[in-house]
């Protein structure tokens, strides 16, 4: 059977109703990579949340809104408009149980940023107004399958391994970044004004996050659909419930 990979969703009110998202491009470049896509919606009951994890076999933190400043001890400044504190509590508690299932995972843009911040980092909550000489990394106008600025990856790293170079192009949608790195994570790629671009976790054979949006480049730019390809490889090796199966 092929892999299950779990996929986070975000809720949007909508008229008199709240529905549950996401974009079709991480579906689609999961089964494209030989995965089997579920989408896990946000819940409030940390038991649900936590069974999600006994029914897939890897997971992806998705993108979305931005993340909470209070989370690391920070209140908001004006040009934080759209966070949700229930899905950060939701994500941050799924990685956490991630990690100690042993379980591969893959962080998209806010995935990066929830991430860094469940294991003590933080976040520079806009780049552009805190961060001085950041360059272009919000194109408002340009389709999401464009490439916009270039990335140094770190020789000898899992995203060098994937990528077969130590420098590629990228799209990018965000204003957040990582500011102050979690212990446990090191970094493996920055822009050229030093924003970081990719993070990947020292202890665990496949916790990686990316900030730019590779879901949305693997049909025009096939390949990116390799980072794809290596989690569901890695979860290949998974055994129910969390925990990898030793030969």
């Amino acid at each position: 059977m092929r892999p299950v990979i779990g996929i986070t969703a975000y809720s949007e009110p909508r008229a008199k109703k709240v529905y549950c998202l996401v974009s079709h491009n991480y579906i689609r470049s999961v089964c494209a990579a030989g995965g089997i896509p579920v989408v896990m919606p946000l819940v409030s009951d940390g038991t649900t949340a936590f069974d999600y994890l006994n029914v897939v076999d890897g997971l992806i933190l998705t993108g979305g809104e931005d993340v909470c400043p209070l989370r690391y001890g920070e209140n908001p400044i004006k040009e934080v408009e759209l966070f949700n504190i229930d899905r950060d509590e939701f994500e941050i508690n799924l990685f956490k149980e991630a990690l100690r299932k042993h379980l591969p995972v893959l962080g998209i843009c806010r995935g990066l940023q929830i991430m860094n911040t469940a294991l003590g980092g933080t976040l520079y909550q806009d780049i552009f107004s805190q961060k001085e000489q950041s360059l272009g990394h919000f194109p408002k106008l340009l389709p999401v399958d464009t490439l916009y600025h270039s990335i140094s990856i770190k020789k000898d790293s899992r995203l060098a391994e994937i990528f077969v170079s130590d420098e590629i192009r990228v799209n990018s949608y965000h204003h957040q970044a990582v500011k102050g790195l979690a212990e446990e994570f090191e970094v493996t790629a920055r822009a050229t004004d030093d924003i970081v671009e990719a993070v990947e976790h020292k202890g665990k054979d496949f916790v990686v996050a990316v900030q730019w949006h590779p879901e949305d480049l693997t049909v025009k730019h096939p390949a990116f659909l390799k980072l794809f390809e290596a989690l569901v490889k890695a979860a290949i090796g998974v055994a129910p419930g969390g925990g990898y199966v030793r030969g």
